[in-house]
C-alpha cells in the first residue's frame, strides 16, 4: 500500500482532544479502513513546537518539517503544531435557572457568561453552536451543555495543525 501526506487543522487547545476529534471526524467521513488515507491511520502525534503560531506560519513550518522530521512516518506519528487564531472552541454546561430558558440563544448566552471575552461573538449560530438541550414539558430549556466556536479580534492559542503521512 501507498502513502500520501495530509494536513488537518482542528480547533481546541487540548492536543489530545483535538487529535481524537480529527481521528473521529476522519473515520466518520472515510471509514475505519487502515488504508483510508487520513489521520486515522496514524499512531498518535508528536508536539513539535511549544510556541503557538499564526495558521499560515504553522503551515509554512510544517512544510519544512514533513521531510526533515524522521519521527513523522506512515503508520507512525503525525506532527502537531499549536496554532494562533481569532477563533476558539469552548464547552460549557447550561446553568440551571428557575423557569428555564425560552430560547436556545438565551441558554447559550447563560452558558458562555463566564467564558466569553470582550470582542468575541458567535459568527453563525447554526454552524458554530452544538449542544445537548434538555427541555421540560412546557418546552423550556432546563439544562444541557454546549460547545461553541467563538470568533474574536485577538489571536489566541485556538487549535492544532496536524500533518503527516497517511496509509492509503
Amino acid at each position: 500500500m501507498g502513502a500520501h501526506n495530509f494536513t488537518d487543522y482542528i480547533l481546541g487547545t487540548d492536543v489530545r482532544e483535538a487529535y481524537d476529534r480529527a481521528v473521529d471526524d476522519a473515520v466518520a467521513e472515510y471509514g475505519s479502513s487502515s488504508n483510508n488515507g487520513t489521520i486515522s491511520t496514524t499512531d498518535g502525534y508528536l508536539v513539535l513546537s511549544d510556541t503557538p503560531l499564526p495558521l499560515q506560519e504553522a503551515i509554512d513550518q510544517h512544510r519544512t518539517l514533513w521531510d526533515r522530521e524522521p519521527r513523522i512516518e506512515k503508520r507512525g506519528y503525525c506532527g502537531a503544531i499549536p496554532v494562533l487564531d481569532t477563533k476558539r472552541r469552548v464547552a460549557a454546561p447550561i446553568p440551571a435557572t428557575p423557569g428555564g430558558y425560552s430560547t436556545r440563544p438565551q441558554a447559550v448566552e447563560a452558558a458562555l457568561a463566564s467564558l466569553i471575552q470582550q470582542g468575541e461573538h458567535i459568527a453563525d449560530f447554526a454552524r458554530d453552536v452544538q449542544g445537548g438541550f434538555v427541555y421540560d414539558e412546557a418546552g423550556r430549556i432546563t439544562s444541557g451543555s454546549v460547545t461553541v466556536t467563538l470568533t474574536g479580534t485577538q489571536l489566541v492559542h485556538a487549535g492544532w495543525l496536524f500533518f503527516g503521512w497517511a496509509a492509503s
